[in-house]
């Protein structure tokens, strides 16, 4: 309670102080999921299980003809039944919010921003999000965050922008053998129109990951990319990046995911990174997304990761109301060890009426046998770092059911 009170504090503080002269609207949207699944929590040997998870969110919203202001707050709640459930936390709790206060300037792209964020989540809810892996922890990941950036055209053709962000990631209970880290990052980036069809990014981004460790170890990202935004025809567009990461870590010891053995509690690596989305009108209500992507980032829990990624998703309206789409992709997750993905899925949407829409989804994935090493925990973190050792396939069928409210409509 008392980290959620600083990130109260926080909110009012950036909150506008002239709030009576805003424009204010307020909405909320509720959601209730029931789900089937054959292998919910990815165990080698499968057992079916029932979820149900109820949503409620809400957004708040103030305007001027020059500045915004948003107030988001959500909460869910999950349940599972059955003999896959046998073994883990069949109860789980996600609730936080965020708030953010914008100026805009006197051109398109000109603007500053502050905002903050606090979120509480089940610990175990959150390791099989990000590893796909079942573990037997308890308590909750506490996460608050402060950021701000500023976007300038500086001139016809070019906009420069900076960004930096503080995420404060602890446990409760503090016991619980995690180890809490911050999470510091800045960005600045330089848009170059080459042409009405063409645009040139390059970005430059330094990450400090500090931990609360026995040896107070340190981590620390840089990362430089160059990239393109091209609009090749009215059904064609394409948005490419690629650069390199550079890794250091410091006063750690042992064998140091992705980055191998230091020397006197130093190491250092340096890979690729890089995304690519290409987007296909292949007819007029039907759309092609693909996207490739490899990344060296800290997990939620705070330990180092490289993520490879290729997708596809196919979307169609069928008409006014209803919508269908497919989806596949592979993913591959290094650290310690090696582990592969692939998931493939068929949603189809339905608009009852102007606020209440359906959701029915297909869902399959499998969960490659881990390679490269036996070891699974993080030398800095101590918390896994990888889905398991084993291969898991899962299938599942859920029906998503949502209602939207609009408590306080704009201009009242």
């Amino acid at each position: 309670m008392k980290k959620a009170a600083i990130a109260v504090s926080i909110c009012f503080c950036i909150a506008p102080t002239a709030a009576f002269s805003f424009d204010w609207s307020i909405r909320t949207t509720e959601s209730e999921t029931v789900e089937l699944n054959s292998n919910q929590f990815f165990r080698s040997s499968p057992a079916a299980s029932v979820g149900s998870y109820s949503t409620l969110s809400a957004n708040a919203e103030a305007r001027t003809p020059t500045s915004k202001f948003d107030f988001d707050a959500d909460g869910s709640y999950r349940k599972y039944w059955g003999p896959g459930a046998d073994g883990v936390a069949s109860e789980a709790l996600n609730y936080g919010f965020k708030a953010r206060y914008e100026v805009a300037e006197k051109g398109k792209f000109d603007r500053e921003f502050v905002e903050t964020a606090w979120r509480q989540q089940s610990t175990a809810l959150a390791l099989l999000n990000d590893f796909g892996l079942v573990t037997s922890v308890g308590g909750f990941i506490d996460t608050l965050r402060a950021a701000g950036g500023i976007d300038r055209s500086v001139t016809a053709r070019d906009t420069i922008s900076l960004f930096a962000s503080s995420t404060r990631t602890s446990y409760e209970p503090s016991s619980g053998g995690s180890t809490p880290f911050t999470d510091t990052s800045a960005r600045g980036s330089w848009r170059h129109s080459l042409s009405s069809i063409t645009t040139l990014n390059l970005s430059s981004e330094a990450e400090l990951l500090d931990y609360s460790n026995t040896s107070n170890s340190s981590a620390q990202i840089y990362r430089n990319q160059v990239g393109i935004e091209a609009t090749l025809s009215p059904v064609l567009s394409i948005r490419a990046n690629a650069g390199a990461a550079h890794v250091e870590v410091q006063r750690v010891s042992g064998s140091i995911p992705l980055i191998g053995s230091g020397t006197n509690g130093f190491a250092s690596s340096t890979d690729w990174i890089g995304d690519a989305v290409l987007t296909y009108r292949v007819l007029k209500n039907t759309t092609l997304s693909v996207i490739a992507s490899q990344s060296i980032s800290p997990s939620i829990v705070g330990s180092l990761f490289k993520r490879d990624t290729i997708g596809a998703t196919l979307s169609h309206s069928v008409n006014a109301r209803s919508s269908v789409s497919f989806g596949g992709n592979v993913n591959r997750q290094t650290a310690t060890t090696t582990t592969d993905y692939a998931a493939a899925s068929v949603t189809y949407s339905y608009n009852f009426v102007r606020d209440w829409s359906a959701q029915l989804t297909y869902r399959y994935q499998h969960r490659f046998a881990s390679s490269g090493g036996g070891a699974i925990i993080d030398p800095i973190t101590g918390t896994p770092t990888v889905g398991g050792t084993g291969a898991a396939d899962s299938n599942s069928i859920m029906l998503v059911v949502s209602n939207s409210f609009t408590l306080l409509p704009r201009g009242y």
